[in-house]
């Protein structure tokens, strides 16, 4: 009987570790998709703020003319 737990102690703890492998792989590709679209959201709101920069720009200049 003993030698049932020790065998399959080995099977669990490998499977353990293999999980935690795996959570490990996903938890780091998540940081990097993370990483990703937090700088796409940055580049996003840098461009919409030009745009909008822009438009009052415009709106100003021609009341600066008058």
């Amino acid at each position: 009987m003993l030698k049932q737990v020790s065998g399959r102690s080995p099977n669990r703890g490998e499977e353990l570790i293999s999980l935690a492998q795996k959570l490990a792989r996903d938890a780091e590709r998540h940081a990097i998709l993370s990483a990703s679209l937090a700088s796409q959201a940055d580049r996003l709101m840098v461009a919409g703020l030009r745009q909008l920069e822009r438009r009052g720009l415009k709106a100003i200049s021609p009341r600066l003319n008058s």
